[in-house]
């Protein structure tokens, strides 16, 4: 071999040597895996106290099943479970035993989300047969936290890669108003679906603001109210199994509905916004190989409300702590190009619309009643207003507001 060949094969070995990543193959991308898993929550035996309007309204029959609804997610070494659920809340230390019978997911990952139906059992224990008695049923209570467990186990058991993709739509006319400011409100309608590579749909997530009170005091069938059809009408069209979340309600965000208080008009509402969503999705690119990204923070928020104190002391809100505070959580979740964030209550359109501001791009998801239910969630000015004067009373207190933001920001940045 001459010596200018044996130069260049030196060369070439050292550059082998030192930078073998220029010859080494790629290394392949983290695959983003989702599971499903779904359990029916309707109480075995109507009989109830039916949350969300009037004292003393006894379920007496079911015109559709509850249900908890989970979705289970994992890239790499992250794992986080998105539950929804068809109540009127879930309080923080239910949320804690559900974790506990939960698998493959750390407890601090679990976030269980209410869709706030004013037509399911008393969870929470305001609208027992007086105000001073509790509307909790202990038996429903017991079965009811495994049942959520086992649709998150059930998800994590159904994890496999799927690619995704994101849209967004306008609520379509006549379905959601606030009734306390018409012009705040946040009427966007977000959405994330799921499908396996080169297979069928897995889920379709749809966020939306609304309180799901299409039914009202006269109604005593239990009932997720315009989430049942929102769901029915996604999946009756392909859209795999359908979640839906609950979004900024507060302030008073419900159904346009004209005072027509009917399972036909909680239909048209709910089909309607199904409709407006799968348009939405229309031909959007699916993305596969999603990074998944997780951060939470426990806060601690304090009770200056008396009436809640007073319910925590008497067992009306059995879950409720007997303290001057209570510790919540917070969570941002960034999955590809969307981007979540949770709130512990009913936040009023201007926490929800400030939360979204903190977070850049198109896909933003607002998820309200998320690991609690404290009430509304209200500026601090508000509590001045009297036209705000029950969101005031229903709320643990007017400092809620600013923490819950402020330690979004921290989260996001």
């Amino acid at each position: 071999m001459s010596d200018r060949r044996l130069i260049a094969f030196a060369i070439l070995s050292a550059v082998v040597l030192l930078a073998p990543s220029a010859f080494a193959q790629r290394k392949r991308p983290t695959p983003l895996l989702a599971g499903i898993g779904i359990r029916e929550i309707t109480p075995p035996e109507p009989g109830q106290f039916l949350a969300g309007l009037d004292n003393d309204r006894v379920a007496t029959g079911v015109h559709d099943p509850l249900f908890a609804r989970a979705l289970v997610l994992r890239s790499g070494k992250t794992t986080v479970a998105l539950c929804a659920v068809d109540l009127i809340g879930f309080l923080q230390p239910d949320v804690a035993k559900v974790r506990k019978l939960v698998k493959g997911v750390p407890a601090d990952n679990v976030i269980i989300s209410a869709t706030h139906t004013h037509s399911g059992p008393d969870t929470i224990g305001l609208w027992g047969r007086t105000v001073f008695r509790t509307g909790v049923d202990k038996e429903y209570m017991k079965f009811l936290r495994p049942r959520i467990a086992e649709a998150i186990n059930e998800a994590v058991g159904d994890l496999g890669p799927v690619a995704v993709r994101f849209a967004y739509a306008k609520s379509p006319p006549k379905t959601s108003v606030n009734i306390r400011a018409k012009g705040e409100i946040d009427d966007e309608i977000s959405i994330m679906q799921l499908r396996r590579p080169e297979g069928p749909i897995v889920a379709t997530l749809v966020n939306w603001a609304c309180h799901p009170e299409v039914l009202w005091g006269d109604n005593h069938l239990i009932s997720s109210d315009f989430a049942h059809y929102l769901r029915a009408g996604v999946e009756q069209a392909g859209g795999g199994k359908c979640l839906y979340f609950q979004g900024a309600l507060g302030g008073m965000v419900t159904a346009d509905n004209e005072g027509r208080h009917t399972f036909a008009e909680a239909e048209r509402i709910g089909r309607a916004v199904a409709r407006a969503a799968l348009e939405a999705l229309g031909q959007r690119e699916w993305l596969a190989n999603q990074p998944l990204k997780l951060k939470h923070a426990r806060v601690k928020l304090g009770i200056s409300n008396v009436k809640f104190k007073l319910a925590a002391a008497t067992g009306v809100i059995p879950a409720m702590p007997v303290a001057n505070s209570v510790t919540t959580d917070l969570y941002y979740l960034q999955i590809g190009r969307a981007k979540f964030l949770t709130c512990p209550g009913e936040a009023l359109p201007a926490v929800g619309l400030a939360a979204k501001k903190l977070v850049h791009g198109r896909y933003k998801f607002f998820l309200g009643l998320a690991n609690d239910e404290l009430g509304y969630i209200l500026p601090e000015d508000y509590f001045k207003n009297e036209k705000y004067k029950y969101e005031a009373s229903m709320s643990v207190g007017p400092k809620a507001a600013a923490i819950v933001l402020d330690s979004l920001r921290q989260l996001t940045d």
